[in-house]
């Protein structure tokens, strides 16, 4: 076979061998893929979660009313599910000016969306 003819196939071949990546979303155009919210390390313990969820709270712009009694993110009562919903509208509101996911060791990062019932974790590209 000419090299020639090679440089013809070799895209063909790419095409059929390498498989095809599927784009994340529900169907209404919007693409998920790349998403990123910031939780709580389940290793963290809960006294560490709590003075980070404090030290959060006290930011402008972080929303700690949600996991308040009788609110969407109160359940389950615990801090480390209130520390998720704390981390990510931190991480969420200062990502772009340079807000990070670390909150000294407690924190990490994750592409599964952790919503739950009523309580909506956000996400803002």
């Amino acid at each position: 076979m000419s090299s020639l003819s090679f440089m013809f196939l070799l895209p063909l071949l790419l095409l059929l061998v390498v498989p095809r990546i599927s784009v994340i979303g529900d169907g209404d155009g919007e693409d998920y893929a790349g998403q990123q919210w910031c939780v709580a390390d389940v290793q963290t313990p809960d006294d560490e979660l709590q003075a980070s969820i404090k030290w959060a709270c006290e930011q402008q712009g972080v929303d700690c009313s949600l996991i308040q009694e009788n609110q969407p993110c109160y359940q389950p009562n615990n801090v480390k599910d209130h520390a998720d919903f704390v981390f990510n509208s931190y991480f969420q509101k200062f990502k772009k000016q340079g807000g990070d996911c670390y909150f000294n060791g407690a924190a990490i990062i994750t592409e599964l969306d952790p919503s739950h019932d009523n309580c909506h974790f956000e996400y803002l590209p």
